[in-house]
């Protein structure tokens, strides 16, 4: 078990020593500082204050830093983060094979398994600090432009009712949400993972694990009624369970059943690659 944890510190370590691995972080923080320009613009504010108002009925108590925070979360994370955690899942491995580095890998002591169950929980361990950092960063502008204090206002077209919370509970269900997140986006980790496993490069993988979500995307939000039966089927439908944990009285049972379908697809997407990978040559 010890072995087990410093294999996994190097692999972590040499994670976060790519530069590519900071991608994400930067384009987050781009958007980031993008929204805290549009949002300090007179005409921006004033629109704020008239949707605040009419769905809320307190601009001053509800237009505050975690309001801010959770909108620049809500619609950014969703397109963005599957891109970057497809970018490392999918690169984790298949970059390995491209650089010549797997023979010597897979040359000492250690099992195949072993090996995908270090480099997965890697990329998973990736997935939370991202979105830790992607949320932290958001309070930060949020706290930038509106202070400290106030309440908290949830909304997005996907909930079905306003979610209404005081500056200490709201903060609270901010950062537990944003915990959700990360175990919601195991599907994204799990497909780009799987297909690293393959004899492929780093770059298709991770085309390709995007490519997926976003057709899953369109196709799940096209408002048809012939698509109602179908819509539970599709993951980036259940992926947004994380909203359950920002409604006013959480659903538990619902958040779990998503939770354990979602994780449940990214361990299917996991088992397949750990197939496929045992039966590679990979010294060809």
């Amino acid at each position: 078990m010890r072995l087990f944890f410093r294999q996994l510190y190097w692999e972590l370590f040499r994670l976060f020593a790519r530069r590519r691995t900071y991608i994400g972080f930067g384009v987050f923080l781009s958007v980031e500082v993008l929204f805290y320009f549009l949002w300090t613009r007179e005409k921006s504010e004033a629109r704020m204050a008239t949707f605040i108002s009419r769905i809320a009925g307190g601009f001053d108590d509800y237009f505050s830093a975690l309001t801010l925070a959770f909108l620049i979360v809500v619609f950014t994370m969703l397109l963005l983060g599957t891109v970057f955690v497809a970018l490392v899942a999918g690169d984790i491995l298949a970059k390995e094979t491209e650089d010549g580095n797997l023979r010597l890998i897979l040359a000492r002591p250690v099992s195949r398994l072993r090996l995908l169950i270090i480099k997965f929980i890697s990329c998973q361990v990736y997935t939370s600090v991202l979105f830790l950092f992607v949320g932290s960063s958001a309070l930060a502008v949020g706290l930038l432009e509106r202070g400290w204090g106030g309440g908290m206002l949830v909304w997005t077209p996907d909930l079905p009712r306003v979610s209404l919370f005081g500056w200490n509970e709201g903060l609270i269900r901010y950062f537990v949400a944003i915990f959700g997140f990360s175990l919601i986006y195991l599907p994204v980790t799990g497909m780009a993972f799987m297909l690293g496993c393959f004899k492929i490069k780093p770059a298709a993988a991770t085309i390709l694990t995007v490519a997926f979500f976003v057709a899953d995307r369109v196709l799940s939000s096209i408002p048809l009624p012939a698509f109602d039966p179908y819509r539970d089927y599709f993951v980036t439908s259940r992926m947004s369970a994380w909203l359950y944990l920002l409604y006013q009285d959480i659903p538990w049972a619902r958040f779990i059943e998503a939770a354990a379908w979602l994780g449940g697809f990214g361990a299917t997407g996991f088992l397949i690659g750990w197939i496929a990978f045992e039966r590679r040559d990979v010294k060809s």
